[in-house]
């Protein structure tokens, strides 16, 4: 069992206090890792290519990460558990925000002899291709994440003790995720505060309320407020908020530079403002606002023409 130890301190996080960034091979093909933010060291506006011959079980323990891969919005905080395989495919980052993740990568054989297709509900016997499964945790599993991090922890680890609390998480991870029903109904009490977290979601488009925050707002937990998001208005949370942001954006580069226009819309830095623009309407702003201002000059050029020169009778 090998291991690369850096100990990174976290606060608040799932009520464990300290966290170390182990990369740890449970056995071949079956590693485990423990990181945050800090050390992810990428580049917002550099896509990162996924790997090939892992499938990915994620364990989000504390803050926020959104990104977005094969046109799929992918949001994920506290109390959010993933499994996917990427197959190569690019991964934009857009927000990583006091992040802290679990994350056991395994390779699809070994996976399939620990735990079948029946509990993983992957055909095994076709070639792996990308997918991604969210749900939520429980406290069965919330309990078995935070045994497994405390023996990341200890100086002195038992391999034994961690390969078999590796092995109880690996099994309850994956039964939290079959027992998530994507097709659940939502009630009418579901939709009205779901409808009042979209308006306040989009009351303000130069800053966004955390997930949790809005959640808190209008008296629902994060995971419904998520699931239900996307089933009753068909995007993210995330995606809702800057499609809204960039229609908005465009409305305002008819009578304000770019600059000014990034400013009033919350953006800090402008190549943020002009990509996130262009992923939307396939052009950077300034181009947007070119052609624009010449739609505007000539509608009022035609507007004066026909007043001075009436159609004659």
């Amino acid at each position: 069992m090998d291991a690369n130890t850096d100990t990174i301190s976290t606060n608040n996080c799932s009520n464990v206090q300290m966290y170390t960034n182990n990369y740890i091979e449970i056995q071949p093909g079956f590693i485990v890792s423990l990181f945050s933010s800090n050390d992810m060291g990428v580049d917002i506006e550099t896509p990162q290519a996924g790997d090939q011959d892992y499938i990915h079980l994620n364990h989000f323990l504390h803050g926020q990460l959104c990104l977005e891969v094969k046109g799929e919005q992918i949001n994920c905080c506290a109390g959010d558990i993933n499994m996917g395989f990427s197959d190569g495919e690019l991964f934009h980052l857009q927000e990583c925000t006091d992040f802290c993740n679990l994350e056991i990568m395994i390779r699809p054989d070994i996976l399939f002899s620990l735990a079948g297709e029946d509990l993983t509900e992957i055909d095994f016997s076709k070639k792996m291709e990308f997918f991604i499964r969210q749900g939520c945790s429980c406290p069965k599993l919330t309990n078995a994440v935070t045994r497994v991090i405390s023996l990341l922890n200890k100086e002195d680890k038992s391999p034994l003790l961690l390969h078999s609390a590796m092995l109880e998480y690996l099994y309850l991870h994956l039964c939290a995720l079959k027992i998530t029903q994507p097709q659940e109904c939502l009630s009418t009490r579901d939709k009205r505060l779901l409808s009042i977290a979209k308006d306040i979601l989009l009351s303000d488009l130069s800053s966004a309320p955390t997930i949790a925050e809005l959640a808190k707002t209008v008296g629902i937990n994060q995971c419904k407020l998520k699931k239900g998001f996307k089933m009753l208005f068909g995007k993210s949370i995330y995606a809702s908020f800057q499609e809204e942001r960039m229609r908005r954006a465009m409305d305002l580069l008819k009578s304000n530079n770019v600059t000014e226009t990034a400013i009033t819309l919350g953006y800090s830095n402008i190549s943020h403002f002009s990509t996130a623009f262009r992923k939307q309407y396939g052009v950077l702003p300034k181009e947007a606002r070119r052609e624009l201002v010449y739609e505007l000059d000539f509608s009022q050029q035609e507007t004066g023409i026909i007043l001075l020169c009436p159609a004659s009778s």
